[in-house]
């Protein structure tokens, strides 16, 4: 691969030449990337139980209802439902917590 400006040679993993700085094509698709999701957290605003299920989906952009759904089915069909379950409810911060240690420096 070799630089659109000043036709140096470059690694096909490079995003900018190293001759002249100029971007290439392959680090131009790298920067319309999507931004890095947020941490996974248990949802507070939208919880029937602690959260998991409404956290889980917020996360991955899934339907609630079919977390949740899921879940049970979980429990139902193989028991282990429950134990993911309360072990996420153990491991998973609140959403709130993480806002609320934010006042606590004024």
């Amino acid at each position: 691969m070799y630089c659109t400006d000043c036709g140096h040679q470059m690694q096909p993993t490079d995003q900018f030449c190293a001759q002249c700085g100029h971007r290439t094509a392959s680090g131009a698709a790298s920067s319309a990337l999507p931004p890095p999701r947020h941490r996974l957290m248990r949802s507070m605003a939208d919880k029937k139980i602690a959260g998991v299920c409404s956290g889980i989906a917020r996360q991955y952009d899934w339907d609630v209802t079919l977390v949740r759904v899921a879940f049970l089915l979980g429990i139902v069909f193989h028991g282990v439902g429950l134990l993911v379950y309360f072990l996420a409810w153990i491991t998973m911060p609140r959403d709130d917590m993480a806002t609320s240690n934010l006042s606590y420096g004024a």
